[in-house]
């Protein structure tokens, strides 16, 4: 006749287990996005696990000790998942130090007295929550998970501390609920506010690279890739040419059709300059109103001029305006190939535009006038 499975082992085994894969979660969360409060939950969740392991082994002296690493390294993940919050830094001080100082050196004193952890849990249960009346409106809505699973740790340190005769499963079991449904929600709020500032990262990020109007890079991007063009150029003789795209008909658009008209012919013209590019390295990015920046890799001046600049032009004038059927574009075009010395690409850009004001003021015929070093340097 086989042995009865006892259910006490059946709740153990699952709380337990639950808790092993949310550590297994955690470090591929941690690995994936590049986020620290995952891992340092997933060491916290496995000294939970390593909790309920020694208050099973039945020795009284272990529980206790090992208990309060566990709220030393969730206060370790509470100070990176409450790093937005303005104005908490002394509040951010007295947890570092409750977390990484004085709860270890309380797990010493909780092997050979059970106050130490009382003492212990009291102490950082007060940071906490002072932490979190104090951050609560801007951590809003993720910390919402955060608090029922900050109050299962709190009871389970206090359970422990209060029972001198922890009886045996029974016991155990009553800590593993309490640890797992801790771990649960305090993943739930790392997740959730994960994905939240990820989201908003790649908003800063993308209102950082990409031009809001004609979908074009920004300036910073096209001033990255001159710096990297650069290199190429010095390391391996890698030819690069550096132009700035002129639309000369907008003013007579908007004098005849409205300021709409001038937001169109931008958004078209950026539209032909982005198609007008072919290789993979070369970049549009969007300089004024009226001027757009080009940085076209593994190309000279003299290939640049009768491929890609020849490309704008021809893209200008192949077809009208949607909205303005009569109309087209014309541009405008000065060129000179990235130089090896050290100059920034915000002045290359800067002499390459007045050169493009000499150009348009004296009326030349010229659409591409290519700028030699010399005069790129003076």
């Amino acid at each position: 006749m086989t042995d009865r499975i006892d259910p006490a082992q059946l709740w153990l085994g699952a709380f337990v287990g639950a808790q092993v894969l949310l550590v297994f979660l955690c470090v591929l969360q941690a690995n994936a996005y590049r986020e620290r409060p995952p891992l340092l939950h997933a060491a916290a969740t496995l000294m939970a696990v390593v909790a309920v392991q020694s208050q099973i082994s039945g020795r009284l002296v272990l529980p206790p000790a090992v208990l309060l690493l566990v709220p030393a390294l969730a206060g370790l993940q509470l100070l990176d998942l409450m790093s937005h919050a303005g104005g908490l830094r002394q509040v951010r001080r007295w947890l570092l130090i409750v977390s990484a100082g004085v709860l270890p050196l309380l797990a010493v004193g909780a092997v050979y007295n059970l106050w130490a952890l009382a003492g212990g849990m009291t102490l950082w249960t007060a940071t906490v929550l002072l932490l979190l009346v104090r951050a609560w409106r801007q951590s809003k809505p993720w910390v919402w998970w955060l608090l029922p699973g900050l109050v299962c740790l709190m009871v389970a340190g206090f359970y422990i501390a209060a029972d001198a005769t922890p009886n045996g499963f029974d016991d155990a079991v009553a800590v593993a609920a309490l640890l797992a449904v801790w771990s649960a929600c305090t993943y739930l709020a790392t997740d959730w506010r994960g994905r939240i500032f990820g989201e908003t990262q790649a908003r800063v990020q993308g209102r950082n690279t990409v031009d809001p109007l004609t979908g074009l890079a920004t300036p910073l991007v096209l001033a990255e890739r001159v710096l990297a063009a650069r290199h190429l150029t010095r390391r391996y003789g890698h030819p690069s040419v550096l132009m700035v795209v002129h639309i000369e008909n907008l003013p007579a658009l908007g004098a005849e059709f409205g300021p709409e008209a001038i937001e169109a012919a931008v958004l078209a013209a950026a539209i032909r300059v982005r198609e007008s590019l072919m290789r993979d390295g070369d970049v549009a990015a969007r300089l004024t109103h009226a001027r757009i920046g080009v940085l076209a890799e593994g190309v000279a001046t003299g290939q640049a001029a009768s491929t890609v600049a020849g490309r704008i032009l021809v893209a200008g004038l192949k077809e009208p305006l949607p909205a303005f059927k009569s109309e087209f574009l014309r541009f405008r075009i000065v060129m000179a190939a990235v130089p090896t010395a050290e100059v920034a690409p915000k002045a290359l850009l800067q002499r390459l535009n007045h050169r493009l004001d000499q150009e348009v003021q004296t009326g030349s015929e010229r659409r591409i006038v290519t700028v030699t070093q010399e005069e790129l340097l003076v």
